[in-house]
């Protein structure tokens, strides 16, 4: 269970501001008033540009590639700071803990929607198919025609200045190039509307058993909640302190390092130790990276002592599972993928069968209204209200790809393997708060090839299944998770859930505007340094698919059911037997892209947890827990003001987020 300050009486506001929505009588001890929004408004378009240019443009820094978004912490820690003088000369406009929330939530919706693993990728998909065809690759032959006009960019001009060679005229602004992308954008949009709709309102379904019956500790938020709490006193901290400013230091020292190599870099360079084993089998492991990263070892203390255990345990055991292989002379390393997505649907199951009773008296509320725990006023949803809302968004994502040419039935089991998907990944944040939860190659698509086959699936499901890579590509920066934090916060600051809600959904519409634009405005400006592959990777692949179909993968299919069923096997050991130390999430994240680099981390802060709770107990957690926080907010603070220094300059910087 997660240790957290419930005392919050300091939270009354001294006056009741009668006119505002967001205010809440019965609940919430301190009113969101409507200005805060306003803020939040005002700062998402900054927000969003902020990301494109860093991660797209500059790599200055990759923010939404962790589950921590640092510029939004960085933002948070700037409104803390101009809230002081505020708070001294003008009490009218000082933001109170709730305020300074919702901005928060606010800008890590947006910071989802924009990122890199987001909608980055969705505006060069739609001008792939035919602003990327030529004779030698017969995209136009190959599936061109399976293409609606409405849901790509077919207009050649257009697709010339924004994927073209010659980019000295190249715009966004002109008549021509706005009218070709309007309707895309505009269908696209609202698809992405429903989508998150769908996904909030799972997550007000689930959000009660995960945080009061099974007492989730939902690591990731931690840091937001400390910095926010008046009682905490985590800026008087001398630990907080001190980890602060060294952390700080070190990232301003390596700052200057990246422009002037004379100056110490003080950082330590991964070392890969595969370098050492050379010959088979052991050349088959893989990477297997040494190195250390403040800000992740502050992440990964916020995890509970057995999943960290886990998560550096599985590691070893995938590394195990590739040398066995080699040595029996199967490859696995192509199939690792479908065994990652059996894990991570694994935790759904799980969550689904110990939430069953839950999701059952939710249907009983929805269907005769009686025995309704949430009826309150400050509920976000009435659970009616939820479940028609999941039904009407996932009825309408089926009809827009019904629409767009694909069967109904191909786009349901998509979209429920993707939901399944997603939902396992909110689980693990909520339970683990892994420092990145990637899934590259497991998405839904290569499942249902592995099924039944390109063949049987068709050129037309095909086609347009190609679209959605960029919700199923890596999983990075998954919005989902970052709604139900955002419910966690406020249910344990006591704010309003509807005034929250309200302002997710003003976050979504407004923040999937502004992430089109952002991102067509940039890569129209920067064409010769936005990634192609977020074009080609899809299509080539749909490429591959049309031109050489392929059977059902039965090898694929096995080692999914390996992953689904190891997964189950491990949960239900842990409900068995209470000694039993494995955890099917830290099953999940261990066969990641992040923990090839980062699993001699989770072993470092496990080893340095077990210790402080074995002979400190949790009394010695709790007064070291502020240096940890210091790691995470002094890199994070450094690092975005060098992130920040490289967009006002337009140079790149110091980059404290790279992977290597």
């Amino acid at each position: 269970m997660g240790i957290y300050h419930d005392d919050l009486n300091d939270m009354k506001p001294k006056e009741t501001i009668k006119s505002n929505m967001f205010n809440s009588k019965k609940r919430s001890k301190a009113s969101v008033r409507i200005h805060a929004v306003f803020v939040a408004v005002f700062l998402i378009p900054l927000n969003s540009y902020w990301i494109m240019q860093m991660e797209a443009i500059y790599y200055s820094g990759h923010a939404t590639l962790f589950v921590l978004f640092f510029n939004t912490v960085c933002s948070l820690l700037l409104l803390i700071v101009v809230n002081i003088p505020l708070r001294n000369f003008v009490p009218g406009l000082a933001f109170n803990r709730n305020e300074l929330l919702t901005i928060y939530i606010m800008l890590n919706l947006s910071s989802g929607l924009v990122g890199h693993s987001m909608l980055q990728i969705l505006p060069v998909s739609l001008a792939a198919p035919f602003g990327l065809a030529t004779p030698e690759n017969e995209w136009k032959e190959l599936f061109g025609q399976h293409i609606p006009t409405w849901l790509a960019v077919r207009d050649g001009r257009t697709l010339e200045g924004y994927i073209g060679v010659l980019k000295s005229e190249s715009t966004l602004y002109k008549p021509r190039h706005l009218k070709a992308w309007f309707v895309p954008t505009l269908v696209w949009s609202v698809f992405v509307f429903f989508l998150m709709l769908v996904m909030i309102c799972i997550n007000v379904i689930v959000q009660k058993q995960w945080t009061e019956r099974e007492k989730l500790t939902y690591p990731i938020a931690r840091l937001p909640f400390e910095m926010t709490d008046p009682s905490s006193r985590l800026f008087k901290n001398k630990l907080f302190l001190i980890s602060f400013t060294v952390i700080s230091l070190i990232g301003v020292v390596n700052g200057f390092h990246f422009f002037f190599p004379s100056v110490p870099y003080l950082r330590i360079r991964p070392y890969d130790l595969s370098s050492l084993f050379t010959t088979k089998p052991w050349n088959e492991i893989g990477t297997i990276a040494l190195t250390l990263r403040p800000f992740l070892v502050g992440l990964i203390f916020l995890i509970p002592l057995d999943i960290i255990f886990s998560c550096w345990f599985f590691f070893c055991f995938w590394k195990l599972q590739l040398l066995v292989g080699s040595v029996i002379g199967m490859r696995q390393r192509a199939e690792f993928p479908a065994q990652t997505a059996g894990a991570y649907i694994s935790v759904f199951c799980l969550s689904l069968w110990v939430g069953r009773r839950h999701l059952m008296r939710v249907l009983r509320a929805a269907l005769y209204g009686v025995g309704e725990p949430d009826a309150e006023e400050t509920a976000p949803l009435k659970y009616r209200a939820a479940l028609l809302g999941l039904i009407v968004g996932f009825v309408f994502i089926v009809l827009f790809c019904w629409k767009a040419g694909m069967s109904p039935l191909v786009a349901g089991i998509f979209f429920v393997l993707y939901l399944m998907i997603s939902i396992g990944i909110t689980r693990i944040r909520a339970e683990v708060g892994s420092p990145v939860h990637d899934m590259h190659f497991a998405g839904p698509e290569y499942l249902m090839v592995d099924a039944i086959g390109t063949r049987a699936l068709g050129p037309k499901n095909l086609s347009i299944l190609s679209f959605f890579w960029f919700l199923t590509r890596a999983h990075y920066s998954d919005v989902m998770p970052h709604q139900l934090e955002g419910f966690h916060l406020a249910d344990r600051t006591r704010m309003n859930g509807r005034a929250i809600l309200i302002a997710m959904l003003i976050s979504v519409v407004l923040g999937t505007v502004v992430a089109f634009w952002v991102i067509l405005d940039s890569t129209y400006k920067h064409n010769h340094v936005i990634m192609t592959w977020a074009g080609r990777g899809s299509f080539n692949r749909l490429q591959m698919w049309l031109s050489y179909p392929s059977p059902t993968n039965f090898t694929g299919l096995g080692f999914f059911a390996y992953g689904l069923f190891f997964g189950l096997f491990l949960m239900m050991m842990r409900i068995r037997f209470l000694w039993w130390p494995f955890h099917p999430a830290g099953y999940a994240v261990s066969s990641t892209y992040g923990m090839r680099g980062w699993w001699s981390m989770f072993f470092l802060v496990w080893l340095i947890k077990w210790i402080i709770l074995r002979y400190g107990g949790v009394k010695a957690h709790r007064h070291v827990l502020p240096l940890f926080l210091g790691f995470i907010l002094g890199e994070f603070a450094i690092g975005g003001f060098w992130a920040l220094f490289g967009i006002v300059f337009k140079i790149p910087t110091y980059n404290f987020t790279a992977w290597w």
